[in-house]
């Protein structure tokens, strides 16, 4: 009798740690598969930000380029064209930027409003001009969005093995 008293135990905890096992194992599974989905996103989005970001900083450039050519009394007619592709990149970029970008970004278009304001109305007292401010936001943003920081956030939750 007591041998089978011990067969029943050593059954039972044979039992509940094959379960507890299998139990770990897919958990362990489950998480290397989210894991890995995660990367695959943030891979995807990455790739759709090199463009997103190149895009936009051409047409931040146009903005600005436009208030140059003001200031400069040679106006390229552009500005407003300029102006409106911009707030349409700006948008783009806020809606899959994280918090740094999208503040960098934030910063480049109050400098540039800060700039046309000062420009059209021919408002200017800065000895540096009126573009100062433009010139180094998005020198921030550029250095920003090409930081290896921003590109190793992508690798950072690569899968495990």
């Amino acid at each position: 009798m007591e041998a089978a008293l011990v067969g029943l135990a050593g059954t039972t905890v044979g039992a509940v740690t094959g379960f507890a096992g299998a139990w770990l194992a897919q958990r362990g599974q489950v998480r290397i598969q989210q894991e890995q989905r995660a990367h695959a996103e943030q891979v995807r989005w990455l790739d759709d930000k090199k463009g997103l970001y190149r895009d936009l900083l051409i047409k931040l450039y146009g903005w600005h380029d436009s208030l140059a050519s003001i200031l400069k009394d040679e106006d390229d007619g552009k500005l407003f064209e300029n102006r409106s592709t911009a707030y349409k990149w700006i948008v783009e970029a806020s809606l899959i930027s994280g918090d740094e970008v999208r503040s960098a970004v934030s910063d480049v278009h109050r400098a540039l409003l800060h700039a046309q304001t000062a420009i059209l109305d021919d408002s200017s007292t800065a000895e540096e001009g009126p573009d100062q401010d433009v010139q180094i936001s998005k020198g921030e943003l550029v250095s920003m969005i090409s930081s290896p920081s921003l590109r190793a956030s992508a690798s950072a939750t690569k899968p495990v093995a």
